[in-house]
C-alpha cells in the first residue's frame, strides 16, 4: 500500500501498568505511604511486590484515508486504552503510533471539556486544542451549536449537563471542525435515537468526503451500516482483522460461547450441553433438523421446509410448551417458534420425541443459533416459567440460492418473503393524488 494512503499506522504496540500486590488488614500511615511511592515510581519496589498488567501487548495494524474501522471487543479488552494512545493522551509502553492529519477525538464522556467552563467557551478552547484558527471555530459555531441541539444550554456550565447532552456537543465538535481523522469512542451509546441516527450519517458523510474514522461501538448494526474494516480485541491482543461483517461475527460468537456454530452437524446432544442460567430441570436430550422431506441436514435453502426433532426425557411440567428459538450472528432473536402454537394440547409427558415443521424458512444467508426451551405455560403468557434452556443446541446455515436471485440478503437483514412486482402504468403520475386534487377543486371528478 503506497505510503501517501496511509492515515494510522500501528506498529508493535503496548501498554503496562503496575499492579501491586496490597496486604490485607489495616496499615499504619507509614506503610500506606511507602505503598502509594513504590506505585507512583516501580522502580522502589521489589519484584515480588509488583506486577505488570498489560492492558495492550503486540497490536499492529494500518487504516488507508477515507477508511471507517470498527474496533470491537469486551469491557477490559484494551479498546479505550488504544484510543487514549492513538489520541495522545497517554504514552505507549512498546511500539509506536503514527497518524497523519489533525485528530478529533471524542473519547469516554467527561474527556476533554473543563467542566467549570460554558459550552460555548469549551467549544472555542477544543478547537484551540485542536490547532484551529479562532475565526474558524466562530464562523463553524452557529452549525456545531445546532447539530447538537443544545442551543438553550449553550452558555451553561457543561458541569450541570446530562451526559447525553454532553456527549451532543463534544461529538458536534470532534466532527464540524473539520479534522481528518476522527476517534470515537461509543459515541451511539449516549443520546436519544434521533441523534444516534444522526451521528451515524454523519459519519457516514466523514467517511465519504475522505476522513479516516475509528469507531469503537457494541452495537452490530451501527458498525455494520457504517465500518468498512473491523478489528478484535480480546486480552489487550488483536485476535482478528478482517471486514467488519467477519469482525462483528467473530466477536459476538466468541460473547456467546458459539464456539460450536462452527461445527455443522444434523444431530445435537443435548443431555450435557450448558444449560441457561436458571433452568431446574433436564428434559431436552437431543435435537436434530431435517429437510421437508425428513433427509437430516444441517444447511437449508430460503424458503425452503425444515423440521426439527427433539428428544426429551422425565418430562413433567403441566401445560407444558417447546419454543424453537433462531439467534443471528449478532445476537438478535429473528425466529421464535412455539409448541402453543398449534393449538391443540401437547402430550410430552415422560419420555419420547417432539416434530416441529416449518414449512418455508425465510431468513436471510448466514449462520444461526438454535436454542431449544422447554417450561410450562400455565394457560397465559404472563405465567409462562422457563424449565429447562439449551442456549447453543445447534446451528444451522442458511443459503439463498437465487431465493432473491443475485441482490443477496444478510442473516441480520430480517425476514425474506417472495413477492411479485409489475409494471401497471406508464406514467409516474399518480392516480390517487389526481383524485385527490379533483376533489379539493370541487369537480368531483366529474366531466
Amino acid at each position: 500500500m503506497p505510503e501517501s494512503e496511509i492515515a494510522v499506522r500501528v506498529e508493535g504496540l503496548g501498554k503496562r501498568y503496575v499492579r501491586p500486590h496490597h496486604g490485607a488488614g489495616p496499615v499504619s500511615w507509614r506503610a500506606a505511604l511507602e505503598r502509594h511511592m513504590k506505585e507512583f515510581f516501580p522502580f522502589l519496589a521489589t519484584r515480588e511486590e509488583i506486577d505488570w498488567f498489560w492492558a495492550l501487548r503486540d497490536v499492529s495494524f494500518e487504516v488507508r484515508r477515507g477508511e471507517v474501522l470498527g474496533i470491537f471487543g469486551r469491557n477490559g479488552s484494551g479498546k479505550s486504552t488504544l484510543l487514549k494512545i492513538l489520541s495522545g493522551v497517554t504514552l505507549p509502553t512498546t511500539g509506536r503510533a503514527m497518524l497523519r492529519g489533525r485528530v478529533g477525538s471524542l473519547l469516554e464522556v467527561g474527556t476533554g471539556f473543563h467542566p467549570d467552563l460554558t459550552g460555548r467557551e469549551n467549544v472555542f478552547m477544543s478547537g484551540a486544542v485542536l490547532g484551529i484558527p479562532r475565526e474558524e471555530i466562530r464562523r463553524r459555531f452557529d452549525e456545531i451549536v445546532d447539530f447538537s441541539g443544545i442551543e438553550p444550554f449553550i452558555d451553561v456550565p457543561v458541569k450541570r449537563y446530562s451526559s447525553g447532552m454532553y456527549v451532543r456537543l463534544a461529538y458536534s465538535v470532534a466532527a464540524l471542525l473539520e479534522s481528518e481523522i476522527l476517534i470515537l469512542d461509543e459515541v451511539l451509546a449516549v443520546g436519544d435515537a434521533a441523534f444516534r441516527e444522526k451521528s451515524q450519517a454523519n459519519i457516514e458523510k466523514a467517511a465519504h468526503d475522505g476522513r479516516t474514522v475509528l469507531f469503537v461501538s457494541h452495537n452490530a448494526r451501527a458498525a455494520n451500516a457504517i465500518c468498512r474494516t473491523g478489528m478484535v480485541l480480546d486480552a489487550g491482543v488483536c485476535v482478528f482483522q478482517g471486514t467488519a461483517r467477519e469482525a462483528t461475527t467473530h466477536y459476538f460468537r466468541a460473547i456467546h460461547h458459539a464456539e460450536e456454530w462452527l461445527k455443522e452437524a444434523s444431530l445435537h446432544d443435548l443431555e450435557t450441553a450448558p444449560r441457561l442460567e436458571g433452568s431446574t430441570q433436564r428434559v431436552l436430550a437431543w435435537v436434530s433438523m431435517h429437510e421437508a422431506d425428513g433427509t437430516p441436514a444441517a444447511r437449508f435453502a430460503t424458503g425452503a421446509g425444515i423440521r426439527f426433532r427433539i428428544g426429551f426425557r422425565g418430562a413433567r411440567a403441566p401445560d407444558p410448551y417447546f419454543s424453537v428459538l433462531l439467534v443471528n450472528e449478532f445476537g438478535d432473536r429473528v425466529a421464535t417458534i412455539h409448541s402453543t402454537q398449534t393449538g391443540a394440547p401437547l402430550d410430552v409427558s415422560g419420555d419420547g420425541v417432539l416434530e416441529c415443521e416449518v414449512p418455508a424458512l425465510l431468513l436471510g444467508e448466514g449462520s444461526y443459533r438454535v436454542m431449544i426451551d422447554h417450561g410450562s405455560f400455565g394457560g397465559s403468557r404472563a405465567a409462562m416459567m422457563s424449565l429447562d434452556c439449551v442456549p447453543n443446541a445447534a446451528t444451522l446455515r442458511v443459503e439463498l440460492h437465487g431465493y432473491l436471485q443475485g441482490i443477496g440478503l444478510d442473516a441480520y437483514q430480517g425476514a425474506a418473503h417472495r413477492s411479485t412486482w409489475r409494471r401497471v402504468a406508464a406514467s409516474a403520475d399518480a392516480p390517487e393524488r389526481d383524485a385527490a386534487r379533483r376533489c379539493a377543486s370541487g369537480t368531483g371528478g366529474r366531466k
